[in-house]
């Protein structure tokens, strides 16, 4: 890999490689579809960065971009870094508030908008992909890359407070080179567009990734569980990078679906879940099917996923592997591989990607490093930059450990850990997934008031005051005396960021207007 590689260059050679391919698929709902071939997203791409000279962008200007996840996100980023400026991605669903936070926050000289606007000098994202090359732009080649800067992504996080990551060229060729490896997408594959492309996992771990290996975008209609599923099976997805919180419906959903099944069908399922790994992939052919029977790589990050989750989809002989990273490593740091058996780790660190535990306690438990390609530039502020990079080694904020087989195993994030008045540690990570395992509890986040655990729980039912107690009785009868739940509050939905990450920050708010008394 050339160390000095540019994303357009990157991109573009795929483009032009399998020109008739389809680039997007977009559900339009009643059964009707738009769709884009990678030669019109390069077409597209080249009129658009024609337009941004004309306009007087220079090379690293920060452009903003504002569209839903398709093909107008595609080519305005393209077009950008066509022009050797710095992508500046802005969360459509953000609110107008949010918005305004972002934009004087990242100042971009202008911004590329599609569905929805900023301000009345927001420049349209037009997919005018017909008529004649441009050929005077594809002349122009891109003279920054490397340690360039590429990507400026505004990130407030799931605590609260606002940072600016600068990835550079190299950061994220890296990434998308070394995810290729992965589970080794090409052109037949689909991928679902779910994980917005403003934050770096939908970015390059889906629209980079996929465009890379000549694989083909899906754009649901609505982020909607239906129709998900529906887009599932309809367009016969093979590769779905999500949340946990979509693997848990999924699980949920198909539970459901077989509690109400025949004997014979629930006989069935007892004799995949009976059978030897080997057997398993292949006797469940008529469970994939339900899912689009295309299935080739599922992977679940952004938070912890309950291995009770992993687990399920393994006994039914579906691969759901976790991957792990942070925007501040572009992002993918690790991943498990195909049908790893291990429900605990987030799989070893991807090619070109070292990790080491600082200060280990006696169980080999400490704070994750990173080191490698993938590692950000820094922060705009210098200040947090020198806090989070030390020694060529960034700084996570999350505790785990390397297990015999060199996989992490994460235990929590350093500042979510609770000591107790006893000086015992309590990881909420952990305690969310167990509440989370009683089939009355939709969602649960547990924080700290006063050295104990506290809990805000989403329940389902009519009437979840009343069974609220009852969870929480029987789960603190199961946990050690640290562990138990003090006190709890009741809400309709767990505040989160547009990753659908918990927005932790909120939480003692959400926990102070909401508590039940005991």
């Amino acid at each position: 890999m050339n160390e000095n590689e540019n994303i357009w260059h990157l991109i573009s050679r795929a483009l032009q490689r399998d020109p008739a391919q389809k680039s997007w698929v977009c559900r339009l709902g009643q059964g009707r579809e738009r769709t884009v071939t990678y030669e019109s997203i390069y077409r597209a791409a080249l009129n658009l960065a024609a337009r941004l000279r004309e306009l007087g962008v220079a090379p690293g200007d920060r452009i903003g971009v504002m569209a839903p996840n398709g093909p107008e996100w595609t080519v305005a980023a393209l077009a950008v870094w066509k022009v050797d400026a710095v992508l500046t991605p802005i969360h459509i669903a953000n609110s107008d508030h949010e918005i305004q936070l972002q934009v004087e926050a990242t100042r971009p000289r202008l911004i590329l908008s599609y569905h929805r606007v900023f301000s009345d000098d927001d420049i349209p994202i037009e997919l005018e992909s017909e008529g004649p090359l441009n050929e005077r732009e594809a002349e122009f080649e891109p003279g920054r890359g490397g340690s360039d800067e590429a990507v400026a992504i505004y990130t407030s996080g799931s605590t609260g407070n606002p940072k600016i990551v600068r990835l550079s060229h190299h950061n994220i060729v890296s990434n998308v080179v070394a995810s290729a490896k992965l589970s080794t997408p090409n052109r037949e594959d689909r991928f679902l567009a779910l994980l917005p492309f403003s934050h770096a996992m939908g970015l390059t771990g889906v629209l980079l990734l996929a465009l890379y290996v000549g694989s083909t975008l899906v754009a649901p209609r609505v982020l909607a569980a239906a129709e998900i599923l529906e887009a599932m099976r309809e367009n016969r997805i093979s590769i779905l990078i999500a949340v946990p919180r979509l693997f848990r419906n999924v699980m949920l959903g198909l539970e459901k679906r077989l509690a109400a099944a025949s004997p014979l069908l629930r006989a069935y399922v007892a004799v995949v879940r009976a059978s030897p790994m080997f057997v398993r992939r292949h006797l469940n052919a008529p469970i994939r099917k339900q899912f689009g029977g295309n299935l080739k790589c599922w992977m679940s990050g952004g938070s912890r996923l309950d291995p009770e989750i992993k687990k399920y989809f393994l006994d039914l002989g579906i691969s759901l592997r976790q991957g792990y990273g942070l925007t501040e490593t572009s992002p993918v740091v690790s991943a498990q591989r195909h049908f790893d058996p291990n429900l605990d780790s987030v799989g070893p660190p991807i090619e070109g990607v070292e990790v080491k535990i600082h200060q280990p306690d006696e169980s080999g438990c400490g704070e994750l490093l990173v080191r490698g390609p993938n590692v950000m530039l820094g922060y705009t502020d210098s200040g947090y930059t020198d806090e989070s990079i030390r020694d060529g080694w960034f700084h996570t904020g999350d505790i785990g450990r390397i297990d015999d087989d060199g996989h992490i195993v994460l235990t929590g994030r350093s500042k979510r850990l609770i000591v107790t008045e006893s000086g015992k540690n309590v990881y909420p990570e952990e305690l969310e997934t167990q509440l989370e395992r009683d089939s009355r509890v939709k969602e649960a986040a547990v924080l700290e008031i006063d050295m104990r655990p506290v809990a805000v729980l989403v329940l389902e039912g009519s009437d979840p005051q009343r069974e609220a107690s009852s969870v929480v009785r029987e789960f603190n009868k199961q946990v050690s005396g640290h562990n138990r739940i003090a006190r709890y509050a009741l809400i309709d939905e767990l505040p989160r960021t547009p990753l659908g990450k918990v927005a932790l920050h909120k939480l003692p708010m959400f926990f102070r207007d909401n508590e039940v008394a005991g």
